[in-house]
């Protein structure tokens, strides 16, 4: 008499077992996961909304591309906001930062101070931080120029919805930092592009985490 060749109950009912397991587990990592970018992405939102600006050593200007030499709309406009910010006295210098971007002949800590200067900034009190290519990259570099110039205390000039990430590594690299977002923001041209930004911010929040760059 042969054997039957047919798997049994008992191996059919744990594959079932196994398989549901596994559905249940993808379902709950997908779960956590959107609810962890839902949270961020609020915090990202609500940092941005906040204006903590007050007197302080320096203002650090974030770095945004450079179109042909020249600041582009969004490195204009907090180049804009930092030169408020020096001749209110809100600050005693302004660093600008940001290294060659790729197809460029000048960085943009340089376009960012022949900006300035050309709007009567005086060259002695803008500093330039010129080789970093990313945001952790300009801050780590700027620590070592805040210290040799004794500034401790500074006010981060950006985008509103780069601002939660920029004062966590400000933070982190020794900074005491406030958030003093632009309000000419080109990030707000379009609904789609806001959200887009924002989930952007969330996720590379989140990234630098994970890696501290």
């Amino acid at each position: 008499m042969t054997q039957s060749s047919h798997s049994s109950p008992t191996l059919h009912a744990t594959s079932r077992g196994l398989y549901g397991h596994v559905i249940r587990g993808t379902l709950w990592v997908v779960m956590v996961s959107c609810m962890y970018i839902g949270v961020v992405t609020y915090m990202v939102l609500r940092q941005s909304q906040l204006d903590h600006t007050q007197t302080a050593d320096a203002a650090i200007v974030l770095g945004a591309a450079v179109w042909d030499g020249n600041p582009s709309p969004a490195l204009k406009a907090r180049l804009d906001h930092a030169l408020a910010l020096y001749q209110q006295k809100k600050v005693g210098f302004i660093i600008v930062t940001g290294g060659t971007g790729t197809g460029d002949t000048m960085s943009e800590a340089a376009a960012g101070a022949r900006y300035l200067e050309g709007l009567g900034v005086p060259a002695t009190v803008i500093l330039q931080e010129t080789t970093g290519r990313s945001t952790y990259q300009s801050l780590k570099a700027t620590a070592v120029i805040a210290k040799i110039n004794n500034i401790n205390n500074v006010l981060l000039v950006s985008d509103p919805f780069h601002m939660l990430r920029s004062l966590k590594m400000a933070g982190d690299l020794g900074f005491t930092a406030f958030a003093s977002p632009t309000t000419t923001s080109t990030s707000f041209t379009a609904v789609m592009n806001t959200w887009q930004y924002i989930l952007r911010e969330a996720v590379a929040y989140t990234a630098y985490l994970f890696t501290n760059q």
